[in-house]
């Protein structure tokens, strides 16, 4: 499961950039919207959707999701089918949503430009 989150050989600061970022988002969701269960599962994706662009953009990421078509097509399809629920969390807050979705946006980019960058670079 780690593999699919970090790849094989992930550096310290990506595991730290990557894992700060999830801790951090998560925390500020939950903060700034309190504990209720909505807001936990807003914190979670919003948390995974934020470190998502620090993994994604790594090169252990990237190389163990280079061959996995079909993984990658799932990856894909669950991450937007999580756009209407994140719609219905934010509860009218159309400046979270929004900047939900930029993230999600920035996540899915590197993902995808990652896929071509087999040099290292995303």
């Amino acid at each position: 499961m780690l593999a699919e989150i970090q790849g094989h050989n992930p550096t310290r600061l990506q595991l730290t950039t990557t894992y700060g970022l999830f801790v951090g988002t998560t925390v500020l969701i939950i903060l700034w919207y309190g504990m209720d269960w909505k807001s936990l599962i807003l914190a979670v994706i919003a948390g995974d959707w934020a470190a998502g662009i620090v993994a994604n953009s790594a090169r252990s990421t990237r190389d163990w999701w280079r061959d996995r078509l079909t993984a990658r097509r799932v990856f894909l399809v669950i991450h937007l089918l999580e756009v209407p629920l994140v719609w219905w969390l934010c509860a009218g807050d159309s400046q979270l949503f929004g900047i939900l979705m930029l993230t999600l946006f920035a996540k899915l980019s590197v993902f995808l430009l990652g896929r071509e960058a087999g040099d290292g670079h995303a």
